[in-house]
């Protein structure tokens, strides 16, 4: 018997052994498994981002400024909806630029204002809630005149006046760029259209075709929160030119805005998926009735929520 009972507590111990292992091989297995599940996570939300900078044909510069959060889109180039606490749980003792949020009396560092000619910005209290004071800059430039034919003025990127001005042989020796067929010298702002965000300065060796690598090409900073955050903040929608990268103005809700439904749309139960404007409730892909102004047509669409935007196109001349 003893022998028996020996090889009964062997066995019970290599079992014992083999589920001890099975069990620290099936927890290493689930904590790779989670690992890996908030790797593809954050993957995701890295190529909805990307995908919504440089693929998405609706304009959005309005959610990045805001500091949005993009949401779906998987089978689209563009995100279903956008998350934005700026929005949504909106402080009003508080102001809001560029994904950042100021207390009252809080100042936005100066380098961030200056390519909106502005400086000394800060949160103050106001109605219907709190907003940036900025002092303007007014440049040496716009006090004097240059002649144009010998001279030009050179800039740096993100700034709002020219770093000086450079004329004569002097401007003959420049380097020269080549943009949108256009040629420009050292120094010189440029505005590629085939990326309407990019603002390039023109230097020695500068190639269209590597503007999105190029040092001296950069994004600006949409300035709407310094300036007209009352619109954008207190239920009006963006409206964007043809050829800007940053809203041009802001729409206001009015009495007399009428909605075009999408064919076969039923309003979405699902809050989140509609763009509210003033008393209207829009689904994706409802539209306001568009509206002809000071030569241009207003074209307003639910695309991409929680905000409806709006394109205004110049008329053709009659």
């Amino acid at each position: 018997m003893q022998p028996f009972a020996t090889q009964c507590r062997v066995e019970v111990r290599q079992i014992k052994s083999r589920v001890n292992r099975f069990s620290f091989e099936l927890f290493t297995l689930i904590s790779l498994f989670v690992v890996l599940f908030k790797m593809m996570k954050i993957l995701v939300g890295l190529a909805l981002i990307g995908m919504a900078a440089s693929e998405c044909r609706v304009p959005i510069k309005h959610y990045k400024t805001m500091n949005c959060n993009a949401i779906g889109g998987i089978v689209s180039e563009c995100p279903t909806r956008f998350d934005c606490p700026s929005i949504t749980q909106h402080d009003k003792s508080k102001c809001y630029f560029n994904g950042k949020t100021y207390e009252l009396s809080a100042q936005i560092p100066n380098e961030l204002v200056t390519p909106f000619c502005s400086a000394q910005c800060y949160c103050r209290s106001a109605s219907p809630f709190a907003q940036f004071r900025c002092v303007h800059v007014d440049c040496a430039e716009f006090f004097s005149a240059i002649n144009y034919d010998d001279c030009i003025r050179t800039y740096k990127p993100n700034s709002c006046c020219s770093s000086g001005t450079v004329c004569g042989k002097e401007r003959k020796k420049l380097a020269k760029c080549v943009v949108n067929g256009d040629e420009y010298l050292a120094g010189q702002r440029m505005y590629p259209s085939s990326n309407k965000c990019l603002t390039c300065i023109c230097h020695e060796g500068f190639s269209e075709a590597n503007i999105t690598s190029d040092p001296n090409c950069y994004e600006p900073t949409c300035g709407f929160e310094l300036f007209y955050a009352k619109q954008a903040y207190n239920g009006g929608i963006p409206v964007y030119r043809d050829n800007k990268c940053c809203p041009w103005e802001w729409r206001m809700p009015k009495d007399t805005d009428k909605l075009v439904e999408k064919s076969g749309s039923r309003l979405s139960s699902d809050p989140a998926l509609q763009c509210k404007y003033g008393k209207l409730a829009m689904n994706i892909g409802d539209t306001l009735v568009s509206e002809e102004s000071n030569g241009f047509t207003y074209t307003c669409t639910c695309a991409i929520p929680p905000l409806a935007q709006c394109v205004m196109s110049k008329n053709a001349p009659l």
